[in-house]
């Protein structure tokens, strides 16, 4: 089967967007309490770093990342391709503006922002470089990219070599479920949604078909394309969620810097990456 054409990506995530917009916010993990805290942290130290005039947000979808930021920034503009999602976006706080398109043609002027973010999107391109060459250029000189919550490839080939070795010895109900949410999400999906599991596989294209992100290849790209620098952070370590609400957040907090101080032995242990890019 040939790849499909980047047209055919953005057509698979505007039919999977529209099926999974009313039911988004209640039913995605990131708006869980401890992530919302985590991810409005982080744009607080955006702003400070960068500034807080001007924020774009790409793929906002539903508005998470808009609702975390709207008292942080002076104005705010999303984009996305499907509008059912659109439609759901918190307009009220008066300082945020929506557009309809592809984040490989930006309808903004050359260094209009100070902050670009894009939240569990990155995943959902045929070609990130495109996106993300157009992030460069409508980014102010010194800006910075927040781009968060993107699928770790090491993670993932980690899952895919657990399931092909399973049997040898068992494992834990953390690891299984794991196993099951990375390799067979596209199942439930369409068991919940009544999606083609070709279609939403589609729709997110670099997580269901190429596996992932590979960190530093990432960032080579990020560097090649003409950012300053791209700084690379593992995020959710297999089954941080379940050692936050059966233990402590304490407990957690600590499992995570260890595994930190065994970075990079330990990458393949955290299932999400965050870059942060400067121009």
């Amino acid at each position: 089967m040939s790849p499909p054409t980047p047209d055919e990506v953005i057509e698979a995530n505007i039919q999977v967007h529209t099926r999974m917009a009313e039911s988004y916010n209640r039913n995605e993990p990131h708006y869980r309490p401890e992530n919302r805290a985590k991810v409005r942290a982080r744009l607080e130290e955006m702003r400070r770093r960068f500034g807080g005039a001007r924020l774009l947000d790409l793929g906002c979808g539903t508005g998470f990342i808009i609702d975390l930021a709207k008292e942080l920034f002076d104005t705010i503009d999303g984009v996305d391709i499907t509008q059912a999602m659109l439609d759901r976006v918190d307009l009220s706080s008066g300082n945020v503006r929506l557009h309809r398109c592809v984040a490989e043609a930006l309808p903004f002027a050359d260094a209009t922002f100070d902050v670009v973010s894009a939240y569990a999107f990155v995943h959902h391109l045929k070609d990130y470089s495109m996106a993300l060459r157009e992030a460069l250029r409508v980014l102010k000189p010194g800006g910075g990219v927040y781009i968060d919550l993107e699928p770790n490839r090491l993670f993932w080939q980690a899952m895919v070599r657990l399931e092909q070795d399973a049997g040898a010895s068992p494992y834990s109900e953390i690891v299984l479920r794991e196993i099951d949410a990375v390799l067979h999400r596209d199942d439930g999906v369409q068991d919940e949604f009544g999606i083609d599991k070709e279609v939403f596989n589609r729709a997110e294209y670099t997580k269901a078909v190429l596996g992932g992100i590979d960190p530093w290849q990432f960032r080579d790209e990020c560097l090649r394309l003409g950012f300053r620098s791209c700084d690379i952070s593992f995020e959710w370590f297999l089954g941080q969620g379940a050692v936050m609400h059966q233990q402590s957040f304490e407990a957690a907090a600590t499992v995570e810097a260890y595994l930190r101080r065994l970075l990079p032995l330990s990458a393949d242990c955290f299932k999400y990456l965050q870059f942060v890019l400067t121009k």
